[in-house]
């Protein structure tokens, strides 16, 4: 989560700069994805963190000028390619940006937050969707019309209050991230005490507040007992990554990590809210446009249709687009 790692890097000296190609960067984070050649001239260090498993990248041919490549990942690799040191670790995790106050549960579903996954006839995602069929689990995400169910993807700052709320969900990996890495929601749910049912052989090293299970099934809907047990999830998940994320900072040779301070963290919140925002309202337009559009309909109206269609597809489309480099 970009929020995490801006929080993290500026927490322990550096100042983040947007977009650009600048050679004279002092450190360049790569979070997913091949960069290509754009960065053959940067000459400071690279951090490289590996956690979605997605590509295989020869990375000092991506950088051949760089001082230094830092792979990390929860496992090493075997052996480690040359031209790279490895870091055991995962992404930086800031409890405190996530965490809402006052602590409290609601009664509802269980969650899955996530896109529907092409991945054929895997038998976790097919037990979810049967369960969402039967009102048992409240699935959001983008392209799950492709199982019968109608959804809708979220904004962070959405998908953050359904965690909040909520007394468990469900995660959902590709086959090939089973057992190799972490979900996104392995620690951002436990941080509001919100259990996480995944598949089993998931969770090797443990994370708290991660069940494992041989199938989804209705019985596991009763994995959380009482309030007071999503509070103890919650404070174990806690201790857990913020541990984590100073042995991270100690791995990569950084300056001891103490947090971010409070402006940081407001300045992330802004950014979260914006990105809400612009979501929430590209949805909206869209849903106008689409109601404009029952035929049959005159020139003037059908204008307007592609206009509030279109601009709901840019305000969508714009808050994904949150990426950019560290500089000290």
């Amino acid at each position: 989560m970009i929020w995490n790692v801006r929080l993290f890097y500026r927490a322990v000296g550096f100042r983040f700069v947007r977009g650009g190609v600048d050679p004279d960067l002092d450190l360049l984070v790569i979070l997913r994805g091949d960069p290509g050649l754009a960065h053959r001239e940067h000459r400071g260090i690279v951090h490289v963190y590996d956690y979605v498993k997605e590509l295989q990248v020869d990375w000092p041919a991506r950088f051949p000028l760089a001082r230094e490549i830092r792979l990390i990942s929860l496992f090493r690799p075997d052996p480690v390619p040359e031209g790279l040191r490895w870091a055991p670790g995962y992404l930086p995790v800031v409890p405190e940006f996530w965490q809402q106050s006052p602590f409290r549960k609601r009664a509802g579903r269980p969650l899955h937050i996530a896109n529907f996954k092409p991945m054929g006839d895997d038998p976790y995602q097919q037990d979810l969707a049967r369960l969402a069929r039967r009102g048992l689990v409240q699935v959001f995400g983008g392209r799950w019309d492709r199982l019968g169910l109608a959804t809708h993807g979220l904004s962070y700052l959405e998908a953050n209050r359904q965690l909040a709320g909520a007394w468990c969900c469900y995660g959902l990996m590709y086959p090939y991230q089973r057992g190799t890495t972490l979900s996104g929601r392995m620690w951002q749910a436990p941080l509001h005490g919100c259990l996480v049912i995944s598949e089993q052989g998931t969770n090797p090293l443990g994370v708290p507040g991660v069940l494992e299970v041989e199938r989804f099934t209705p019985e596991t809907l009763l994995s959380v007992g009482s309030i007071r047990e999503c509070w103890q999830i919650r404070q174990q998940a806690t201790r857990h990554w913020r541990e984590a994320t100073e042995r991270l900072a100690q791995q990569l040779d950084l300056p001891a990590y103490r947090g971010p301070t409070a402006a940081q963290l407001a300045d992330c919140r802004r950014e979260r809210l914006a990105q809400h925002l612009r979501l929430v309202w590209g949805r909206r337009l869209g849903g106008a446009g689409r109601w404009l559009a029952p035929p049959p309909v005159s020139c003037w109206w059908r204008r307007r249709q592609r206009t509030l269609q279109g601009l709901g597809r840019w305000l969508q489309g714009g808050s994904g687009r949150v990426r950019g480099t560290t500089n000290r």
